[in-house]
């Protein structure tokens, strides 16, 4: 055991050398100051990064020389846009805004795709797609939540929960479940059927701001096993891992909470590798993890 923990503390300690000698090099490439209002949300795909903003627009870069594209801005929300996320391929882009509206946007010309209007028309506050490219979830400021089939651009289902505005959605990486988060301060655990699988009530005191899944999958003999990280208005980042067992049981436990930020933190996300886990919070610092053991690398 005390092996293990010093081969642990070595890996850890070559991560954080490696890392700190990378950003201690690392300089500003460019400055992107097209938006007229806040920047809501931020999403990359293989070659683009998507913006959008309260300025009612949504704007796509190229990732080689950031860039923007010839069909940018995207101006089809009457209001404030709060989220916007790639399909899988990067093919196509969804945005959804205080019009009610989810938007599907061609990243090849540029074009409307889809207008995926909420069930009863409520401000849109969160999208996601299935990393399948199967479905597409919507959360709303009243509570509500639509199930798209995405393809056909078609309504599955609905469900809600009461008193709270959903704030923070992600799929798992198997794309048959996903997490919610809301203001009221919940995490919700929900399958295609809209079945709610668990609900970690209280997860973040005065609300959740944000939530994802890890892109690794961990399975066991009678338990497929995933992580996610939460973050709210408690100004703390946590990790959960979510057991599901092949009986179809789901457990939440929670592994740990990290305290390195001392405002609320509004966003945090895992690399494609799931090997760091990255922060941001109104106290204007980003922070930056060994997402395996929890470590603080930089900030």
């Amino acid at each position: 055991m005390r092996l293990m923990q010093m081969k642990t503390l070595s890996h850890v300690k070559q991560q954080r050398n490696i890392l700190g000698t990378s950003f201690k090099m690392a300089s500003l490439v460019c400055t992107l100051q097209d938006h007229q209002d806040d920047v809501n949300w931020c999403a990359f795909s293989s070659t683009l990064l998507a913006t959008c903003s309260g300025d009612k627009t949504v704007r796509v870069y190229n990732t080689s020389d950031f860039s923007e594209l010839a069909f940018s801005p995207l101006s089809g929300h009457g209001y404030s846009v709060h989220c916007c996320c790639f399909s899988a391929c990067g093919q196509f882009l969804a945005s959804c805004s205080t019009d009610a509206t989810t938007m599907v946007w061609s990243m090849v010309t540029g074009d409307i795709e889809a207008v995926l209007e909420h069930p009863g028309r409520s401000p849109v506050r969160i999208c996601a797609i299935s990393p399948d490219s199967v479905h597409l979830v919507s959360g709303a400021s009243d509570g509500t939540l639509a199930l798209w089939d995405f393809p056909s651009k078609q309504l599955c289902r609905t469900a809600a929960v009461s008193d709270t505005t959903m704030v923070a959605c992600s799929f798992s990486p198997c794309s048959q479940m996903f997490m919610t988060g809301s203001t009221y301060g919940d995490l919700r655990l929900w399958d295609l059927n809209m079945n709610q699988l668990h609900a970690e009530k209280n997860a973040h005191d005065l609300g959740v701001s944000g939530c994802a899944f890890a892109p690794s999958i961990l399975s066991g003999a009678q338990v497929v096993q995933f992580r996610v990280a939460s973050c709210g208005q408690d100004c703390h980042l946590k990790i959960w891992a979510v057991n599901k067992f092949s009986s179809g049981a789901c457990k939440m436990q929670l592994l740990h909470i990290l305290t390195d930020q001392s405002a609320p933190v509004l966003c945090c996300a895992y690399s494609s590798d799931g090997q760091l886990l990255v922060s941001g919070s109104v106290d204007k610092t980003v922070t930056i993890y060994d997402a395996t053991n929890a470590v603080l690398l930089w900030s």
